[in-house]
């Protein structure tokens, strides 16, 4: 399911669940109709919220079970970048809980990444290194459609159908200053885009509100869907309410059959 399209009527959903009896359809039924769009391709300043929080909070535990670390990051950065990490910081454990991550990484992030130097520099690298291992390990149908090996490469191999209907002769021309993204004032996000675009990944996930968010609609006409991270996670908590009610419907039954 795509990020901006309407979702089904939740009672019309009840009721096809309640009236489905075999397992395996009913969690093709939670994901058709619950699972946000996935993977998101993660913009650099995503990375860099994510390894603040993974730095800041690992020893001790998540953000969202500490008020006073949650005022914290709210003093720190005002109300809308502090409800986004608290965000990433949510999905990030369930996610962690639930042994992989829908989230992607291009070479254009790791690039601008590793222009930051000194401890925070080389801890972003490290982090960076932790999200691409797990990014290795995806097979190839975890997510049929995808491109993944576009990501971490320095060039692009683009079927030329898709070039021509972005009206481009070559890859290097979508991210160029006169190509289909010239509204991105920026190379990186240009970059970051075309990873998106050519590598068919729904959604870019980004905390940085002068960038890609201010073109989210432009990017939408292209095929990219921009999303904060609080957006996001309204989207997958009724999906995991549903995965969570779905383990204790088959754990009372097996329990009601021994």
């Amino acid at each position: 399911m795509k990020a901006d399209e309407p979702r089904s009527n939740p009672n019309d959903f009840q009721e096809r669940l309640a009236a489905e009896t075999d397992p395996g359809r009913r969690m093709d039924l939670i994901d058709e109709v619950l699972r946000p769009p996935e993977p998101q391709l993660l913009d650099t300043c995503v990375l860099q919220n994510l390894d603040y929080l993974y730095r800041t909070f690992e020893p001790s535990g998540s953000v969202v079970r500490d008020d006073a670390a949650a005022a914290a990051l709210i003093q720190r950065y005002g109300t809308e970048l502090a409800d986004d990490m608290i965000a990433l910081d949510t999905m990030y454990r369930r996610h962690e809980y639930e042994s992989g991550y829908p989230w992607l990484i291009c070479s254009a992030a790791v690039k601008e990444a590793g222009l930051l130097s000194g401890a925070k520099g080389e801890s972003l690298k490290q982090f960076i290194e932790f999200l691409t291992g797990h990014q290795d390990d995806w097979s190839n149908d975890a997510y049929p459609g995808i491109a993944q090996g576009l990501l971490l490469t320095q060039g692009f191999r683009v079927s030329p159908l898709i070039l021509k209907a972005l009206s481009v002769k070559s890859p290097e021309e979508v991210h160029s200053t006169n190509g289909p993204l010239n509204f991105l004032p920026d190379q990186g996000d240009r970059l970051v885009a075309t990873h998106a675009m050519l590598s068919n990944i729904p959604v870019v996930l980004t905390t940085d509100r002068k960038s890609f968010w201010t073109h989210r609609e432009r990017l939408s006409e292209l095929g990219v869907q921009v999303m904060r991270p609080v957006e996001l996670l309204n989207l997958y908590e009724p999906y995991w309410e549903a995965l969570d009610n779905e383990f204790r419907r088959r754990s009372g039954k097996a329990e009601a059959d021994n």
